[in-house]
């Protein structure tokens, strides 16, 4: 099958843009050192999605994300600039990532939009990335294997940190579009040369989108990874060292490994996501190495916005889970059942406590909590609670630093986390990788999100590999914790046509 999307495109400037650059070289020139040159310009795009699977290359970096509540799409591909830390190398994963994002900003020039209105004539650099679950260095495998059980297939290592500026992104954010091109530019840079390559990649991008939908698939086994135990063995393990007072809480992955007769097609699985969970952020991230991270989650770790001196925050506290009902009357009763579960609610104020303990340990003061609410999806529905805070400090860069206190937060982690951490690496069937870990974006105005990367699975070839979890605490039942992850598989395992 194939699809296409005709679409119209703004003009570019050519003469506005050749000054631009004329600028940045000679900008470069006076440093001795590249120049990041980001131009943007106002763009029409019906469907960001299919134009990222057209126009991307299997090689490159690409980022997707959708965050209906905010009215955001990003839509991204290749790399001018990225860093990459692996588990064995020790240094300060976060700290990496602020130097990254420092060292970029520092040596950038942005150039004004002439057809666009302010404050919108003016896109900031944007940032795409993820950082995994276990910081690096740490004694669990830091490689997730996706063969099955007990056949050979060489590791996979996923990064501790990746980050990326994309060559090309398209940005929609209340119904206005724009595509922004970054380029690095050199001192012995000519003028009509780098004009001559921005506008390739521009009338390459403003081509008809044509893309080869791959025919659909058949799944031919779905195998549960075990690891020394089988779960609920595991879970009773947790159960005992809970009531022996090691710790309040601990969240427990389980993982399946989904073949199929045929490659799947990472776009195609996104998109039945983003359409099946329209109140979730949709993402997907691919460093162009042939796997692909995907998934559409509920929650967000962080979301940060400068406000002159001052930063604002918000975290989300999502914890406490049941399914939806099968006619509205018994949705409501199972919705006031959560409310009103001594379980959930407590398992739910242990997550408002983390995150508000380590926000103030950095200095956030907390606003006024919200009620909790019933977040409902498709299938499932949690107890939710956003938390926002400020924290008075110039340089917004702190954010990572608040990201890296949040992380993980006890709706993924545990209570308290270093001992319920050391005890998911030492017990779960296999390494999380980008699961349950911050994925998101930011960009020089100091403003960003990161989700958790929940509902979500790693996807190489014919296979899948999705991961659910569930948090355990003192009066959990077993049975009741494996339904629910169960509950939480259906998402990608019909997203994958598994189901």
């Amino acid at each position: 099958m194939q699809v296409r999307q005709s679409v119209t495109y703004s003009s570019i400037d050519s003469k506005s843009l050749h000054d631009w650059i004329v600028k940045a070289i000679a900008q470069a020139q006076i440093t001795g050192s590249p120049i990041l040159f980001s131009y943007s310009q106002s763009w029409e795009c019906i469907n960001p999605l299919l134009l990222l699977a057209s126009k991307s290359d299997p090689q490159q970096p690409k980022f997707y994300w959708e965050q209906p509540n905010a009215d955001l799409v990003l839509a991204a591909a290749g790399s001018v600039a990225e860093v990459s830390v692996p588990n064995h190398d020790l240094r300060d994963r976060f700290d990496c990532a602020k130097k990254f994002i420092k060292n970029h900003l520092n040596n950038a020039i942005v150039a004004k939009i002439a057809d666009l209105e302010a404050p919108e004539s003016q896109i900031p650099i944007h940032f795409f990335g993820a950082f995994s679950f276990y910081r690096n260095g740490s004694n669990a495998s830091a490689y997730l294997d996706l063969a099955e059980p007990n056949d050979y297939q060489p590791a996979i290592e996923f990064p501790t940190l990746l980050f990326f500026i994309p060559r090309w992104m398209v940005r929609l954010k209340d119904k206005s579009c724009t595509l922004t091109l970054n380029h690095y530019i050199q001192p012995w840079d000519k003028p009509d040369e780098v004009l001559e390559r921005i506008e390739n990649l521009r009338s390459h991008l403003q081509e008809s989108s044509h893309y080869e939908v791959p025919t659909v698939h058949e799944v031919s086994k779905i195998v549960e990874v075990q690891g020394q135990q089988i779960w609920t063995e595991i879970v009773e393990r947790a159960l005992t060292l809970i009531h022996q007072g090691h710790f309040e809480k601990v969240v427990l992955a389980r993982a399946l490994d989904v073949l199929a007769d045929r490659n799947f097609d990472p776009f195609q699985v996104l998109h039945v996501l983003r359409c099946e969970y329209p109140e979730c952020i949709s993402f997907l991230l691919d460093y162009g190495v042939g796997k692909t991270f995907l998934g559409a989650t509920p929650e967000v770790v962080l979301q940060f916005k400068t406000q002159s001196d001052r930063l604002w925050l918000r975290s989300d506290a999502v914890a406490g889970s049941i399914e939806r009902g099968k006619t509205v009357q018994e949705d409501l009763m199972l919705g006031d059942r959560l409310l009103n579960s001594e379980k959930d609610m407590c398992e739910h104020q242990i997550v408002i406590r983390s995150i508000c303990d380590r926000l103030q340990s950095m200095g956030a003061e907390i606003d006024s909590q919200v009620e909790t609410s019933l977040l409902k999806l498709s299938n499932v529905q949690h107890l939710y609670t956003p938390i926002t805070a400020q924290i008075d400090d110039s340089d917004w860069l702190i954010a990572l630093d608040i990201l890296q206190q949040l992380h993980p937060t006890a709706a993924v982690g545990g209570e308290p986390r270093d001992r319920a951490v050391c005890f998911m690496q030492q017990w779960e069937a296999c390494d999380r990788g980008w699961y349950a870990a911050p994925i998101g974006w930011l960009n020089g105005n100091g403003e960003g999100t990161f989700g958790v990367g929940i509902r979500a699975g790693y996807i190489q070839g014919d296979r899948a590999r999705i991961f659910a979890g569930a948090g355990i605490v003192a009066n959990s039942q077993v049975e009741n914790e494996q339904s629910e992850t169960t509950i939480k598989f259906a998402a990608l395992l019909k997203a994958l046509g598994a189901m």
